[in-house]
């Protein structure tokens, strides 16, 4: 019934400028008003904030129009931009030029691609005054890049700056202390940053330039994988830690965490989730890249399995495409 309201919903948006029909449902449910006028959705490190902060919060009427995703899509490979990377390539970021950073799952040296280029640098260390270390995610905004990494003891997210081709720390922390297991991280529409907090269920809210008034935004969380922002300014999360299914949920700040919108088997181990064109793009260490159109239609599976394990996911700097992570290449891919 959901799937019959959802392609209803999408040929009403072709012909009246999308009044009504399940984005105005879940518009509702998130505090956002439907029928809200044009833009582009946000296009940050994981395809989330967008080119200049707009003035107001997440969950505040949206200042772009309502996007509703057909029901199916399509998924090509456009372009091999990199292969033979260097092995443990985790995690990835776009700087604003449009270039990527490159972390390793175990510390150690971050890489910079040029996708135009397909030019692979070593851009610097992962700062660690702990010895072992594992990197949890890594994040870039116009003024600096962060990188969240789990020490001996604990987890913080420290601040770098990149330029000239060098990526250096700068000895401040946008968090400290964190929960093992916490770090992964998204910038919001209001240009500030996202962090999960691990097994202790929530995703704090933290203005890097004042650490100190970080403040919690949602609870009642397990076993976070991915963040992304879609559209509406609406936080969604990717969480397989109930064991069976992972789930992917929409945030209501300072609401409890709603019921699942949707599940896909949490066998495919989820990695990383990206927002592009009213569809979240998930991938997995199973080799699926899976796209959930918003706001409520059923998952539907893509390259499965003839990749290798999937790392990382986010748009493209002009916003049409996907850059997909493997364990050994970095690929374009035109998706609709």
């Amino acid at each position: 019934m959901r799937r019959a309201v959802a392609v209803a919903a999408v040929l009403a948006a072709l012909t009246t400028a999308c009044a009504g029909g399940p984005a105005a449902d879940r518009a509702a449910q998130l505090g956002a008003a439907p029928g809200a006028t044009p833009g582009e959705a946000p296009g940050g490190p994981d395809g989330d904030p967008p080119a200049e902060p707009p003035d107001r919060e997440p969950g505040d009427e949206p200042a772009d129009p309502v996007v509703i995703a057909p029901e199916h899509g399509t998924v090509a490979i456009a372009e091999t931009v990199a292969e033979d990377l260097p092995p443990g390539l985790r995690r990835a970021a776009a700087l604003p030029d449009g270039t990527l950073l490159l972390t390793p799952a175990t510390g150690g040296t971050v890489h910079h691609l040029d996708p135009a280029t397909g030019n692979l640098t070593a851009a610097g260390e992962v700062e660690s005054t702990t010895g072992e270390m594992t990197v949890v995610d890594i994040a870039a905004s116009e003024e600096a890049v962060y990188i969240a990494y789990e020490g001996a003891q604990s987890n913080r997210i420290s601040r770098y700056t990149y330029e000239a081709g060098t990526l250096r720390p700068t000895g401040s922390a946008a968090a400290r202390d964190l929960p093992r297991g916490a770090g992964l991280m998204t910038f919001g529409p209001d240009g500030l940053l996202y962090a999960s907090t691990g097994p202790s269920g929530d995703i704090l809210r933290i203005d890097p330039a004042r650490p100190a008034g970080t403040t919690t935004f949602s609870t009642g969380h397990t076993d976070l994988r991915g963040l992304a922002w879609d559209p509406m300014g609406v936080l969604w999360t990717v969480d397989p830690g109930n064991g069976s299914t992972t789930d992917i949920s929409p945030v209501v700040p300072e609401q409890p965490l709603p019921p699942a919108d949707t599940t896909v088997p949490a066998a495919e181990d989820p990695t990383d989730v990206a927002q592009l064109a009213g569809s979240l793009w998930m991938t997995t260490a199973a080799g699926t890249l899976w796209r959930y159109p918003l706001p409520n239609a059923s998952p539907e599976p893509f390259l499965t399995d003839d990749l290798g394990p999937l790392t990382a996911v986010l748009p493209t700097p002009d916003g049409e495409d996907l850059w997909l992570l493997t364990e050994t290449s970095l690929l374009r891919l035109t998706v609709t």
